[in-house]
């Protein structure tokens, strides 16, 4: 190779990477270009606007994919890089927004770094449920964890504030549809339901019959509580309560199937004998006497009045025993004597 060649091969070669580099340099300073007009842009054009949802414990990818997949963002990856300069991956809070153009994304940050309005989520606690399984129905509707609830349920620091001298709230809180907010806590549940227990047992205590007239709310909700897990229609509520008035007056014991089961180790079971004669069990009235030591769920309205205001009929005043008639009415039937009632037993229970 000629001198004059090897002289030139270096120059070529720092032509050639002169060259690349303002490939380069200049690819990068039309990215940058296109990065800072995207950022002048506003996310949300004159006279929209966009609602969206931003679900608790959302991560900041799945933040920038939600924006994109909303069509707020156009570019991800430029957002991704702009937020991150910014710190907004720490920042970004749970909740619904609503974004007005225009709005650019200075402004967008603040908004998403104060958080979205709370959403609120609906609720159905159904009469006759116990705390457990309302604590089962708010965690899978993902408002608190079941082992919050139960915390608040049985927190001897809310039960002092209710003025309530029990081990826990059970019956205590009135079953109803309720919205919360996202952001609520198991003590502020556990305060409202209360709450509104409260109003609804003080408008049906207005009224109280001669029979549990001096009786105490303990009682009265206890009671109520035993006719509400024993029967869903309205018109037999008052009847079944003068079932169990009947029987504490002749000192029978209640013998009702739900006190049996009636603790977060059995609260799914059936009634079964080997929880009904279990000495140990303290609500079983199989094996007490009188009224559980407390309620066994929550009762509404219609089985708080009966409780309150049992039948006073002449012939419901003899009746001592009730059985489930099994025909799909939900309805029992009601005797006199134990060998009537056992004669429906077989025939509703057994077939014969």
């Amino acid at each position: 190779m000629s001198s004059k060649n090897k002289k030139q091969s270096p120059r070529r070669l720092l032509g050639c990477a002169a060259f690349c580099f303002s490939l380069v340099l200049g690819a990068a300073l039309l990215v940058f270009a296109d990065f800072y007009l995207w950022t002048q842009r506003p996310l949300v054009q004159d006279n929209e606007q966009v609602q969206f949802s931003v679900p608790e414990g959302t991560s900041w990818p799945e933040f920038v994919r939600l924006l994109s997949s909303e069509g707020i963002v156009t570019h991800p990856r430029y957002f991704d890089i702009w937020g991150r300069t910014r710190g907004l991956p720490q920042m970004i809070k749970a909740g619904r927004y609503t974004l007005e153009g225009p709005l650019y994304l200075e402004e967008a940050s603040a908004l998403f770094a104060k958080g979205g309005e709370a959403e609120d989520l609906v609720v159905t606690i159904l009469e006759g449920w116990t705390i457990f399984h309302i604590a089962d129905k708010l965690e899978a509707s993902q408002i608190v964890s079941r082992t919050a609830f139960l915390n608040a349920a049985r927190s001897p620091t809310l039960l002092e504030e209710a003025g309530m001298e029990a081990e826990s709230f059970e019956g205590y809180l009135f079953p109803d549809t309720y919205r919360f907010s996202t952001t609520v806590s198991a003590e502020e549940i556990v305060k409202r339901m209360h709450a509104r227990f409260k109003d609804i047992y003080q408008d049906v205590s207005k009224n109280r019959g001669p029979d549990t007239s001096d009786w105490s709310d303990h009682k009265i909700i206890t009671l109520a509580s035993l006719i509400e897990r024993e029967t869903r229609s309205p018109t037999e509520r008052p009847r079944i309560a003068r079932v169990f008035l009947n029987r504490l007056d002749r000192n029978m014991r209640l013998q009702t199937d739900p006190t049996c089961v009636y603790s977060e180790e059995t609260y799914r079971e059936i009634p079964h004998p080997k929880f009904c004669k279990d000495r140990l069990n303290r609500y079983s009235t199989y094996v007490i006497d009188g009224l559980p030591p407390g309620p066994i769920a929550n009762p509404g309205r219609a089985s708080l009045q009966a409780a309150l205001r049992p039948s006073t009929l002449a012939e419901d005043k003899d009746y001592l025993f009730f059985v489930a008639r099994r025909d799909g009415s939900g309805n029992h039937h009601f005797s006199k004597t134990y060998d009537e009632h056992r004669r429906r037993v077989r025939l509703y229970l057994k077939g014969n």
